[in-house]
């Protein structure tokens, strides 16, 4: 059985808490599209999201840990920090392989069926996969290294994560375990648990909606100077030029659709 787990930023550090359950929302929506029943999804979180979808395999973990602050590392400490919590319940509920889902992500339907086939394998990372710009709802294929951009980009069998399940908060950090994507497939390597390429494109990954980490047009509009904005607006541009519309083929396995608040 696959684990999807899901770690949720507080509505106290969120920008728009309504957009964060939008977000959220079709990002489940997503993972609970699966063609196998054979899945659970653990929604590790400090208050449960304010959304209308809901499916029996979805549990949530409210947890009360510290609120991380407005830097890039605290924010990051706080996911990894949710995904061991994830890591633990996954543990409990006996899933034979778990894979870490930002909460603005879309993800492929075949994932718990491919999953199934294989329980023998150490697991997967997602080389290939999309970019979805938000703001102009338009798709980008990638075909290499995707697994180094984004979170949602492995799924590992879980005895191979034992380690991670005993560290302590102050251990965990990027560098020293596999919980920070850069570094998963890396570390499992040096451990003699080598991943496989996913065979097929396992993901969406969600940029420009104002809530993601890695890039927020709200902040430049928060904090206007001319190199930022310029270098968006050529950021643009240069999307626009290499990107194509959303195929209906890829929107029903991924089930991504419009946020009709951005």
């Amino acid at each position: 059985m696959l684990a999807f787990i899901i770690p949720l930023k507080s509505s106290q550090v969120s920008g728009s808490w309504e957009l964060v359950c939008q977000l959220f929302e079709r990002t489940l929506r997503s993972v609970c599209n699966q063609t196998s029943s054979d899945y659970q999804v653990i929604v590790v979180c400090h208050e449960k999201p304010e959304i209308s979808f809901e499916v029996s395999q979805v549990s949530y973990l409210q947890v009360d840990l510290p609120l991380p602050g407005a830097e890039y590392a605290s924010k990051e400490k706080d996911k990894m920090l949710k995904m061991q919590i994830g890591l633990l319940e996954a543990k409990r509920i006996g899933a034979s392989h778990v894979m870490f889902v930002d909460a603005d992500d879309c993800v492929s339907n075949r994932l718990a069926d491919f999953v199934s086939q294989n329980l023998k394998q150490n697991g997967w990372f997602f080389d290939q996969g999309y970019d979805y710009q938000e703001d102009i709802k338009s798709l980008r294929i990638r075909n290499k290294n995707l697994h180094l951009r984004t979170n949602t980009s492995h799924i590992v069998r879980l005895d191979l994560l034992e380690p991670e399940m005993k560290l302590q908060p102050d251990q965990v950090k990027r560098g020293d375990c596999v919980l920070y994507h850069i570094d998963t497939a890396a570390i499992l390597s040096d451990r003699g648990s080598p991943l496989k390429p996913l065979p097929f494109r396992g993901v969406i990954y969600i940029t420009d909606n104002g809530e993601n980490m890695w890039w927020s047009q709200s902040e430049i509009n928060r904090n206007f100077n001319l190199k930022a904005t310029t270098t968006a607006f050529l950021k643009r541009l240069y999307q626009f030029l290499i990107t194509k519309p959303v195929t209906s083929s890829i929107r029903d396995e991924f089930s991504l659709y419009a946020i009709e608040a951005i």
